[in-house]
């Protein structure tokens, strides 16, 4: 079976050519003009690395060429691309540099898996770099494909981050939702305002919150790690996801799940003393307070100054199980805040429970977890949009087995494997796809400590979304995805990507992923853990 029959997400069609095999020669170039250099030198240094091939980017093609080409009345969205892959020419179409973005994605699960290895080129012969002819012509079906990454109860670094989104992006996720504070942790500076009436020491907020983790003794280690982005920081990640079509959401959670700003802050407290920072992962005891003036202050410059420095339209605001908040205040609180928001000129995001409240135009509502009416009932009667992340179908820190080193065991149903990630429809409960802006999988980090245990739990489950997100419904199988999925772990094997090995999926490589022993000190290989 060929590359074409292993494509994920799977396109919207797929045609194989009648024609000869297109192979990539030492002396192939790519052709971009200057919109499209910047997609064309990634596509370029993808090759490169593997082929030891110049590949040098010229403007003109000629045959054996790749071209990717801006076609202004190019039909499809933003989003969209046609990929022709022929004996002489591998020819790319789209309207925007985002549409070339996810056709090299595809053209990149067309090579051989070696073309994942970096450094392989000594060990390849030249007839290696050979693409089966097709005619692909794609489009997502939601404009949003996101993944969350909570860096607020155990942070990760910049260089962290920016690996996650190398990882992501190769499955067309383009939105990256940073969870940035939390009862353990504030994660992102904010600077002392030229005008501060109530004296709020907001340096304190990392200074205090910024050394703040969850601590879990079951964890390994048990507790996080400490850290917080600069806003310089914040816009480094953000430069760096946009070279890969990707959108950063920060999120400030409010009213509840605040407590590292009550310890850092004693003005927002009732008795005016700071909370003792928290360590623990209990969630719903913290809450801000309705009738303090500096509650509404603080929030008006968190916002502001976080709207400043982010550069897509969407600012998160929270509204996540203020258990302790009564429905009343929570209600007075949320309703406020969501206006102090839509003034910073961003449209506001807000967990479910803030769909309780009158919201302005352009809000999203991403659905979690409870009672799915009134999240239906506002996209009917306010326009909001939904973003759609169902506990139990997204959740990507979910235990594959209650005996798994890493991960939670909280949502109904499990444990979870890849299906309960595929076998969905986020078109349900009334909702049309055109009130759906999109899907994301959250992965929130009591037991995740670095990089590799987030890959564990991300992928492949992490691909089951990704694949939710962008092929329509008509052209997704479980039983075609589990085959490709087995394909796919050879090349996610050689980019280094940590995955669990799902026991019911025929792997084509399996990853070996060592976790440190939490009794013995020594290091098992918890990746044959089986669900």
């Amino acid at each position: 079976m060929n590359t074409t029959d292993n494509l994920i997400p799977r396109p919207s069609h797929v045609a194989p050519g009648d024609g000869p095999a297109f192979l990539l020669s030492p002396g192939a170039r790519i052709a971009a003009g200057h919109a499209a250099a910047q997609v064309a030198e990634q596509l370029a240094a993808l090759l490169r690395t593997a082929t030891g091939f110049a590949l040098p980017l010229v403007e003109e093609h000629r045959p054996g060429d790749i071209s990717l080409e801006l076609v202004e009345s190019f039909d499809g969205g933003r989003e969209a691309y046609t990929l022709t892959v022929a004996e002489d020419e591998i020819r790319l179409t789209a309207s925007t540099p985002a549409g070339l973005f996810n056709g090299v994605q595809t053209l990149r699960q067309l090579f051989p898996a070696a073309i994942e290895e970096a450094g392989a080129a000594e060990n390849r012969d030249a007839g290696t770099w050979v693409i089966p002819a097709v005619e692909i012509a794609d489009a997502p079906r939601f404009a949003y494909r996101g993944l969350m990454l909570d860096v607020a109860r155990s942070f990760f670094t910049v260089e962290e981050v920016k690996e996650q989104i190398d990882v992501m992006t190769q499955f067309k996720f383009n939105a990256l939702h940073l969870h940035l504070t939390d009862d353990q942790a504030w994660r992102i500076e904010i600077h002392e305002p030229a005008e501060n009436p109530s004296g709020l020491p907001y340096a304190k907020l990392t200074e205090v919150g910024g050394q703040g983790a969850v601590e879990v003794p079951t964890a390994v280690p048990p507790r996080g790690n400490s850290g917080f982005y600069t806003q310089q920081d914040f816009r480094d990640i953000q430069a760096y996801a946009a070279t890969k079509n990707v959108l950063v959401i920060p999120e400030i959670d409010l009213p509840g799940h605040v407590n590292a700003a009550l310890a850092a802050i004693p003005q927002l407290n009732p008795d005016g003393l700071a909370k003792p920072m928290s360590t623990t992962s209990e969630v719903g005891w913290s809450t801000l307070s309705v009738e303090l003036p500096a509650t509404y202050e603080f929030v008006r410059e968190v916002l502001s100054q976080l709207a400043a420095i982010t550069d897509g339209p969407y600012l998160h605001i929270g509204g996540d199980e203020a258990h302790v908040t009564g429905h009343d205040d929570y209600v007075a609180m949320v309703q406020r805040f969501v206006r102090i928001g839509a003034e910073t000129g961003k449209s506001v995001v807000g967990w479910n429970e803030f769909a309780a409240v009158e919201l302005p135009e352009g809000s999203v509502i991403q659905y979690w977890h409870g009672d799915f009416e009134p999240t239906v009932r506002q996209a009917e009667q306010s326009g909001s949009r939904v973003m759609m992340s169902p506990a139990a179908n997204t959740y990507l820190d979910q235990k594959y087995a209650s005996d798994s080193p890493v991960g939670l065991e909280w949502v109904e149903g499990g444990p979870f494997t890849w299906s309960e990630y595929y076998n969905w429809d986020p078109a349900q409960g009334g909702l049309q796809d055109q009130q759906i802006l999109g899907v994301e999988g959250p992965l929130w980090t009591e037991t995740v400590r670095n990089n590799q245990q987030a890959q564990w739990l991300l992928y492949p489950r992490a691909v089951s979304l990704a694949e939710v997100a962008w092929s329509g419904q008509e052209v997704r199988n479980a039983g075609d995805f589990r085959r490709r999925l087995g394909a796919l772990g050879e090349r996610l094997a050689q980019q280094g990507v940590v995955f669990q090995k799902a026991p019911d999926v025929e792997w084509s490589a399996k990853p070996e992923y060592p976790f440190p022993d939490p009794i013995a000190g020594s290091e098992s290989k918890y990746g044959t853990i089986e669900a």
